[in-house]
């Protein structure tokens, strides 16, 4: 098997016009699954881009067909036109072209919040990713119709240490709905769900470790962020979430619902601290394929 690394390079005037999660989807539907390892936004083709990184057989190739040219038909330049979403021709070398982005990384996170606007941490959780398919960049797009701009993103593996920080304000509220030992229970299970592990299974020394299961974390950013990223995200419960939210959509149970969303914005800053969404460095990915090829 030829596992190699390529990536999509989603243009500003993409980026702006909220078509990521569309771009992801439809590369993931043109590949066969190709393994999303890594996104974050650089500063290439003229301003802000978005970088979306990929990993299997002949990546190369499949992501280079996919962009395919404006005289192909089904392929992404056809659908969006030249110049909005790019990939390295067969031949190129990724690693170095990666390297280089990696010197033009963006940290929009380290700046002020623009005055009068809000920033929304926004979750995919495992379950839009037990299987290759093209559900992470559906739930994406769903939220961006918000109109709101992605600031950052991230692919993250919660740790169970992490998984029981972000999750510690609802323990108290779980053991006094079920008891003690029971909401200790549910609780364990929203660990084990969005980090592959229960913390009672995991010896201290281990639970600061990366997980097994795989989040796809984006921080969005603008007036009333928070609102208006919840109304499309709808209520916990898919059963009572109206038609056309993301957990009525892709939501199953009041668990396993597709998606998280900070509640206000100083949750979001504490959760935005929590997943380390600042701490996704291109140059220390680059460096361990490289470590370990």
């Amino acid at each position: 098997m030829n596992n190699t690394l390529s990536y999509l390079l989603v243009s500003p005037e993409a980026l702006r016009r909220g078509w990521t999660g569309w771009i992801l989807s439809g590369a993931t539907a043109r590949t066969g699954g190709l393994e999303l390892v890594w996104a974050g936004l650089v500063e290439a083709s003229g301003g802000r881009s978005g970088l979306l990184v990929f990993r299997g057989e002949d990546a190369v190739a499949k992501l280079a067909s996919a962009v395919g040219s404006a005289n192909a038909p089904g392929s992404l330049v056809a659908m969006l036109g030249e110049g909005m979403v790019s990939a390295p021709k067969i031949g190129s070398d990724v690693i170095g072209e990666l390297t280089k982005l990696a010197a033009t990384q963006v940290d929009a996170l380290a700046l002020p919040v623009a005055v009068g606007a809000q920033r929304s941490l926004v979750l995919i959780k495992p379950d839009n990713f037990q299987f290759p398919g093209t559900r992470p960049g559906a739930v994406l797009d769903v939220f961006a119709r918000t109109g709101l701009p992605l600031v950052a993103m991230k692919v993250h593996h919660m740790s169970v240490a992490e998984g029981m920080e972000f999750y510690g304000p609802v323990l108290d509220a779980l053991a006094e709905k079920f008891g003690p030992e029971k909401g200790r229970d549910h609780w364990e299970n929203i660990v084990e769900f969005m980090s592959g592990a229960r913390p009672s299974a995991v010896p201290e020394k281990d639970q600061a470790k990366p997980g097994t299961q795989k989040i796809l974390a984006l921080v969005f950013e603008g007036p009333d962020a928070i609102t208006k990223i919840r109304t499309v995200l709808g209520p916990t419960d898919p059963a009572k979430a109206p038609p056309g939210t993301i957990r009525k959509e892709f939501g199953t149970s009041i668990m396993v619902n597709a998606a998280h969303a900070s509640d206000a914005p100083e949750n979001a800053v504490r959760e935005i601290g929590i997943v380390k969404v600042a701490d996704n460095s291109l140059k220390g990915f680059v460096e361990s394929v490289r470590a370990s090829a």
